[in-house]
């Protein structure tokens, strides 16, 4: 493989396959700041900071069984941020899933909304393409390949790469602006490239059976509780919160989850001090009619295999940083969507070969990039248009 080889193969995959790329980038952009659309979009999301001292969960517990049925509420998040409410989700009488809010200090209820709401459709979008979930996350994660054999080639496209972050964009022809900037982004981007391509290979992995193997889940002991779905009082769900700061005094509770069936126990998760790991990781559980301790969790326990698969959400999703990791990756997901249009576009200038006084060049410059994609092209954008407007009419419906 020389630099011609190299560079065939970086056009080849950004061209051919860019419709489909560029999307798959740009819902994985949104889905990073897809929360904080939510709490634009409904104001049951929204809590005055000033106005939030501590998650006061067993008042927030008290406050959702005044709103939905108790045995129908199903888990309760705290807030991700101080400007946010909790949030409870809780099943209708269809099984259809419903969310809650209260404010996580006074329990008061704020509101409810969709299941379906703005971070569940960018993360369906991209991660199965509103697909089979096998089938989607199998495409998408192909993806991934491509994005980590374009970040290879350009390596040796580039000679001496890492000598150019800081080296100014030639403004003076098109062709070299464009050029240019394409590679100062490119060469900033290659860290964001690396983490988002080679987790996105271990979902591939993983879902075709390189996932790791959960620790068992012990279930409940009390003959009551074993014999159907029981749901804690609110002073035995307290002295559950008071048990776990003791069993568990470098947890940070996240979330908590209620039996959804006979022998299930409530689960208390959160961050302890194992870094990269979601709150899953992290747990203590509770016999839901006697507030029993029946099993407990450190992230840092894991095995090798396990610390692996609970890094890749965090490293992909960039919430490993809180709101400033957050904004990095919108930024950075950003940059990488514009460079698959500017490759696209560079292709079309090399191969449209535009004169200097040519009127209105763009247009033929990206009549010529398409029509170089051929089947795949229409195959990207027939898929693309399918999954938004399907994604659509179910967000809609």
């Amino acid at each position: 493989m020389n630099r011609a080889n190299w560079f065939t193969v970086h056009s080849w995959l950004g061209v051919k396959l860019a419709i489909m790329l560029c999307f798959i980038v740009l819902t994985g952009t949104l889905a990073v700041v897809s929360n904080e659309l939510d709490w634009l979009a409904n104001p049951a999301k929204r809590v005055a900071p000033s106005s939030v001292e501590s998650m006061n969960w067993q008042k927030v517990y008290a406050s959702a069984q005044q709103q939905a049925p108790v045995n129908s509420l199903r888990s309760i998040q705290a807030p991700l941020h101080r400007w946010y409410s909790a949030e409870v989700i809780y099943l209708d009488v269809d099984g259809q899933r419903h969310r809650l809010f209260f404010h996580p200090t006074s329990g008061k209820f704020l509101g409810d909304g969709r299941w379906l709401n703005w971070q569940r459709f960018f993360r369906m979008l991209h991660r199965h393409l509103m697909l089979p979930l096998t089938l989607g996350i199998t495409v998408v994660s192909l993806f991934a390949v491509v994005l980590l054999a374009v970040l290879v080639s350009s390596l040796y496209i580039y000679k001496s790469w890492w000598t150019h972050f800081f080296r100014k964009p030639r403004w003076q022809h098109r062709k070299t602006r464009w050029v240019d900037l394409h590679r100062l982004v490119g060469v900033w981007s290659l860290w964001f490239l690396l983490i988002i391509s080679v987790t996105g290979c271990w979902y591939l992995a993983e879902r075709w059976g390189a996932n790791a193997t959960s620790p068992a889940r012990l279930t409940a002991t009390s003959t009551e509780a074993l014999a159907k779905q029981t749901m804690p009082s609110v002073p035995t769900f307290a002295a559950m919160l008071v048990q776990t700061q003791r069993a568990y005094p470098e947890l940070a509770i996240e979330r908590v989850n209620f039996a959804q069936a006979s022998s299930d126990v409530i689960e208390i998760q959160g961050q302890g001090s194992a870094v990269l790991v979601r709150p899953r990781a992290n747990f203590v559980t509770f016999d839901p009619v006697t507030g029993q301790l029946i099993q407990h969790q450190d992230g840092r326990d894991l095995s090798v295999h396990n610390r692996i698969s609970e890094a890749a959400d965090p490293l992909h999703f960039g919430v490993w940083g809180g709101m400033f990791s957050k904004i990095v990756y919108f930024l950075f997901g950003l940059f990488l969507t514009g460079l698959t249009v500017t490759g696209t576009y560079m292709y079309g200038m090399r191969v449209a070969r535009i004169s200097r006084h040519e009127a209105k060049p763009r247009r033929r410059i990206w009549r010529q990039a398409l029509s170089h994609m051929k089947a795949l092209g229409w195959v990207s954008a027939i898929g693309v248009c399918a999954s938004i407007f399907y994604g659509v009419f179910i967000f809609f419906a």
